[in-house]
């Protein structure tokens, strides 16, 4: 009871009555508590009295075309929030908190009253006004845009076609679920190196893998079929729960120092999945040429038997025939790509950048100095305009980049020359006494940097790091300004891929913003673990004195 009195005098205050003591104190609360339920239970029922109540906004929800379900649901979020605005306004007004906090008090009631109007519209429109078939109907367009929907869902003699007369494609979605697993066996494997309890992983990683499972399988507005994606999240499931298991034994039979150099490789693991990611959706020729030294024959060349359904491609036969060209991507699956070679690229580029502006050489740091000044001195748009209609005359002598490939660079060096400034930071700080030892203990410059000035920096810089990590993520929505159909600009242009869909405008956005959050606080998290890995956590310091 204690504990719930210094919460109630942390949201409305201390009480001021002259009638409230000691002995009545707890009375007067559940006093408050109770009138509050009985309010936002039934609320407006007395003829408008009060604000709608539970009661009312139940039925509210199903006259206005709710299931019961989202009634049900909408009525509960509703009441709970006005129960804690009636809560906070009566234990107001019973112990008279004004007298003796009155800006607590204030402010307390005003932010109840805000979170319940905040609160019943969002919820009204999620559950009761908003048509989400538009955002189902197109769930696949969503993830991997219109070009790898097509060559997912219009392959003849493929579970993933579902009229075979008119399939017509080659299916390419197996290279899709080969990035998923070892991404899986990756985020599982750095997750059973930290030494937590197994379930705090499990349990999550089990909910998220069964989220997408329903999302897959949901029957309303689907155009393929289910089996294909349940049975390859499952395995991608298996693959996580393998890879944790085998880190987390891995790391609870042996030593700290085998257990940071587990975490090493899987850094190293990491970075090559991101490379490995953009090989295989594209391969290049020489891979091509060895599929079809094994026996491979590429569909292209049997296109017709393909449609006919005379020739059913193997995974070795589409290895040897053409990839899906960067040109194709699309969805969420771009806002990903971008957004890694953000982070992976960019802190390469940025140790590299970081270290030749500390430099004494004029040769190192001169240009490190100038392109850090230069990329930053822009906003990230002007440099993509600069990547679309520029950079191709500066890589035609040596490169043909497709409009997605230079995105990955321009995103790689933008962030780059941010994380180098941040890391400047961290190694200016790094005590001179580590920098002597190295010395003393016999490496050379460069392994001093690398194996003690670098881990250090970004050990004291990693919020930065990661704060630089989200803005990319967030930065990539400026891919739909130069035409490329990134998940925001795909999400924005839904309505107009169905009559049945126009003017559904914001189920869309708000999709698109749930995704872009959640993403963003994941890496939060993350980052907030690393931290406490590394004891960059400790309670005390002002409060403990």
């Amino acid at each position: 009871m204690n504990s719930f009195l210094e919460l109630e005098e942390s949201i409305a205050g201390k009480a001021g009555g002259r009638w409230v003591n000691s002995g009545n104190n707890s009375q007067l609360s559940l006093l408050a508590i109770s009138l509050a339920l009985v309010f936002g239970i039934c609320g407006g029922m007395w003829e408008g009295f009060l604000p709608n109540g539970f009661l009312e906004l139940f039925a509210k929800g199903e006259t206005e075309g709710a299931s019961y379900l989202n009634a049900m649901i909408f009525g509960t979020l509703s009441a709970i929030v006005i129960t804690f605005a009636w809560w906070v306004t009566l234990t107001t007004l019973i112990k008279w908190t004004p007298q003796k906090s009155f800006t607590t008090a204030v402010l307390g009631i005003f932010s109840a009253w805000i979170i319940v109007i905040a609160v019943r519209g969002l919820s009204h429109f999620v559950l009761v006004e908003a048509d989400w078939d538009v955002v189902w109907a197109n769930r696949v367009l969503l993830v991997v845009g219109q070009q790898m929907t097509e060559q997912m869902t219009q392959a003849p003699n493929s579970d993933s076609c579902i009229d075979v007369l008119n399939c017509y494609g080659v299916n390419q979605n197996w290279r899709l679920w080969w990035i998923l697993y070892p991404s899986f066996a990756i985020i599982a494997s750095a997750y059973g190196t930290i030494g937590e309890k197994p379930m705090k992983f499990l349990v999550p990683f089990t909910v998220l893998c069964v989220l997408l499972m329903l999302v897959a399988a949901t029957p309303s507005e689907i155009n393929y079929h289910r089996i294909v994606p349940l049975t390859n999240l499952v395995k991608a499931m298996l693959v996580g729960y393998l890879a944790y298991g085998s880190s987390y034994y891995y790391c609870s039979i042996s030593e700290e120092y085998k257990a940071v150099r587990l975490r090493m490789y899987i850094a190293i693991g990491a970075v090559a999945t991101f490379f490995f990611a953009i090989f295989i959706m594209n391969p290049p020729e020489f891979v091509k040429d060895f599929a079809a030294l094994l026996g491979g024959v590429a569909p292209q060349a049997m296109r017709d038997a393909v449609i006919a359904g005379e020739f059913v491609p193997s995974t070795l036969d589409k290895l040897a025939g053409d990839g899906i060209e960067a040109s194709q991507w699309g969805g969420l699956f771009v806002n990903l790509i971008v957004a890694t070679a953000g982070c992976v690229l960019g802190f390469g580029i940025g140790v590299v950048l970081a270290f030749g502006r500390q430099s004494e050489q004029p040769f190192f740091s001169f240009p490190s100095i100038a392109l850090i000044e230069l990329v930053r001195s822009g906003p990230l748009i002007c440099w993509l305009w600069f990547a679309v209609f520029l950079m191709p005359d500066l890589m035609d002598p040596f490169y043909d980049a497709e409009d997605i490939i230079r995105m990955l660079l321009m995103f790689g060096i933008f962030g780059g020359c941010y994380i180098a400034e941040v890391l400047r930071g961290g190694l200016q700080a790094v005590d001179s006494g580590q920098k002597e030892a190295a010395t003393a203990l016999g490496l050379s410059p460069f392994q001093t940097k690398i194996q003690v000035e670098l881990p250090n920096a970004v050990r004291t810089t990693l919020p930065s790091i990661v704060s630089v990590f989200i803005g990319l993520w967030k930065d990539t929505t400026l891919l739909f300004i130069i035409n490329i159909l990134d998940f925001f600009k795909l999400a924005k242009d839904l309505p107009a891929t169905d009559l049945r869909f126009l003017g559904n405008f914001l189920e869309p956005l708000y999709v698109t913003a749930l995704v872009f959050w959640v993403f963003a606080f994941y890496l939060s998290r993350v980052s907030m673990k690393i931290e406490k890995g590394l004891g960059l956590v400790r309670e005390g310091g002002g409060e403990a004195t």
